[in-house]
């Protein structure tokens, strides 16, 4: 007797163990694994046999788990321990007892590890949290043409859930030894913080600056501020709109010097086409407001293709536009450019 008691309790046990964490969705289907984060949109979570699904939230009819999780609540407030479900509501049983909680209070659920990890990511020291790439392109001809072609770029961004750093630049260097002559030697960068006022709307400060010494530009610095809204947010695709005023100074080798005060518009595009390969564009407007003849147009897209975890192929299209160049220079400027890249960080806080 003593011994079919131990065995209906092995029984008891092990189907108790089998389904303490488990989810069950609203077609019926049920899925075991640890819980690993849900935050709003996905439940995230890890099998011994698929590694970690995301499930839409939606769909979740049930869910439990004997491994403590932390619930954010929609006020903000946190409560830890471990989870099932009864109906619409959320029992969560705490050291100080168990609680509930309407289903639909439950903001976020993470494990204790994730919830580490996110809340460092809300307030990252400067040098952490960046992700980004380079790009690198280098052509060599000998023989009836001795040229030389030079293409850098960078970009980088760090991003919380409260604002953001925007590192971007780009270089070309290009040289024919037949002509005895340099055919590009150009630099252009940007450094943007961006500051969260609502979930769509920011404000933002801005620095570029840059050279061309084909278009006789000794240097061109832009401080500028303004609004951006962010149009489009989902994790395929993103659209930035901006609008804001800048002071622009340019010095030419010729002696001339401008002193402009521009309006700024512009946007900023991304689209996910697979899994591996990136499409970006950006197109900035800016028209001087003192000097009505005057204004610049920059524009710039791109492809990158992921080929491992980390090397990128790219090819780059940019034009540059100024309506009032120094005399014998050509007012549009374009440059396509394909090479190899690297990519660096993870995926930026939402």
């Amino acid at each position: 007797m003593t011994k079919k008691i131990a065995i209906v309790l092995f029984l008891v046990g092990s189907a108790v163990f089998c389904f303490s964490e488990q989810v069950v969705l609203k077609n019926g289907d049920r899925l075991t694994g640890a819980i690993q984060s849900m935050d709003g949109k996905k439940l995230v979570v890890k099998t011994s046999y698929a590694g970690e699904v995301a499930i839409d939230w939606g769909e979740v009819s049930q869910f439990t788990s004997d491994k403590p999780l932390v619930i954010t609540r929609t006020d903000k407030q946190m409560l830890s321990g471990t989870v099932s479900t009864e109906g619409n509501e959320v029992m969560i049983t705490t050291a100080q007892g168990p609680q509930k909680l309407a289903l639909a209070d439950v903001s976020a659920m993470r494990s204790p590890a994730d919830q580490a990890a996110y809340e460092k990511s809300l307030h990252p020291g400067m040098l952490e949290g960046w992700a980004g790439g380079g790009s690198f392109g280098f052509a060599l001809a000998r023989g009836n043409s001795e040229t030389t072609n030079l293409a850098l770029g960078f970009s980088a961004k760090r991003k919380t859930t409260k604002d953001a750093w925007v590192l971007d630049a780009a270089s070309i260097y290009s040289t024919d030894e037949k002509l005895n002559a340099t055919t590009a030697n150009s630099f252009q960068g940007m450094l943007r913080y961006d500051r969260n006022l609502t979930k769509r709307l920011f404000a933002y400060g801005v620095f570029a600056g840059g050279y061309d010494a084909l278009q006789d530009l000794n240097y061109r610095l832009v401080p500028g501020a303004g609004l951006g809204f962010h149009a489009i947010m989902s994790d395929r695709t993103t659209l930035d709109l901006l609008g804001g005023f800048a002071y622009t100074r340019e010095s030419y080798t010729t002696g001339l010097t401008n002193n402009l005060f521009n309006a700024t518009l512009g946007d900023e595009f991304a689209y996910k086409l697979t899994k591996n390969t990136t499409f970006i564009q950006n197109l900035y407007y800016l028209p001087a407001l003192n000097n009505t003849s005057i204004y610049h147009v920059n524009g710039n897209a791109g492809i990158a293709t992921k080929i491992n975890g980390w090397l990128t192929a790219n090819l780059n299209f940019n034009d540059r536009y100024n309506s009032k160049p120094v005399l014998g220079n050509k007012k549009n400027d374009v440059l396509l450019t394909s090479g190899v890249g690297f990519t660096f960080g993870g995926k930026p806080a939402k």
